[in-house]
């Protein structure tokens, strides 16, 4: 049985998610603009510095470098940190405007470290399960090669196709802890609790927020600080479908 709070309409409204999500960024894009470009050129320190790092691991008689594998051990850490930023601090502005409320710049930028622990874990979770999944292909194409070599695509291609799965089984999970709140088990049991009865629906919004992120690195940097704000109201607003929440009594009528 579904816990308390899922509702379970009969499906997933693509269209008016899209048109509320667009009309929420719509209303206020400067603060998610300006936000994505500060996390943004903060997660482009730590791609640099990883990559500049690796480069000197070794130090030219062929011994590690501690001081430069701190470096990249912390660097590798802002990077994952900075992501999480990103996601939460859109999410969250997602939602204050599709409360009809303006999002704060001031508010994005500021970090919730519950927020984090649980969007983190959540995440944390998913990718384990897809790790997990892609370990078991890979051993089973391994067995399989070794018996009959011309089968061996075939756990791979289920592997694949379970991963596709559980992407858009998981599709609202982050929102779910992030804005529910809910701890990352519980976001991954409801968020497939609410997915399943119309999975195909949930596919097709997946398939939407990829088209509308990809259409973003066509003008690179610039285009993603508007097509991912764009795609995480989107997002929301599906979550909005799914998990209303109490009326608001500030929001316009």
């Amino acid at each position: 049985m579904p816990e308390p709070g899922v509702a379970t309409p009969p499906a997933i409204a693509i269209r008016r998610a899209v048109e509320e999500g667009w009309g929420a960024f719509s209303r206020a894009p400067v603060p998610f603009v300006a936000f994505t470009l500060v996390t943004g050129a903060i997660n482009l320190v730590g791609q640099l510095t990883i990559q500049a790092q690796q480069e000197q691991l070794l130090t030219p008689f062929g011994q590690p470098d501690r001081r430069a594998e701190l470096t990249l051990i912390l660097a590798w850490i802002g990077w994952g940190l900075s992501n999480l930023w990103l996601a939460l601090g859109l999410l969250q502005g997602a939602h204050q405007a599709l409360g009809h409320h303006r999002p704060r710049l001031r508010r994005m930028l500021r970090p919730d470290g519950r927020a984090m622990l649980r969007g983190g874990g959540t995440l944390a979770l998913v990718l384990l399960v897809l790790s997990l999944i892609a370990r078991l292909a890979q051993a089973s194409a391994w067995l399989i090669a070794l018996i009959q070599p011309a089968l061996a695509w075939l756990p791979l291609l289920a592997g694949w196709a379970v991963g596709i799965y559980l992407v858009t089984d998981q599709l609202l999970c982050l929102p779910i802890s992030v804005l529910g709140p809910a701890a990352p088990l519980r976001a991954f049991r409801l968020g497939r609790q609410a997915i399943d009865p119309h999975w195909l629906q949930a596919l097709g919004l997946t398939l939407v927020l990829g088209l509308v992120v990809l259409a973003g690195f066509l003008f690179l940097l610039i285009g993603l600080a508007i097509t991912l704000p764009v795609a995480t109201c989107i997002q929301v607003a599906a979550y909005r479908q799914l998990f209303p929440g109490p009326p608001d009594p500030e929001a316009p009528a």
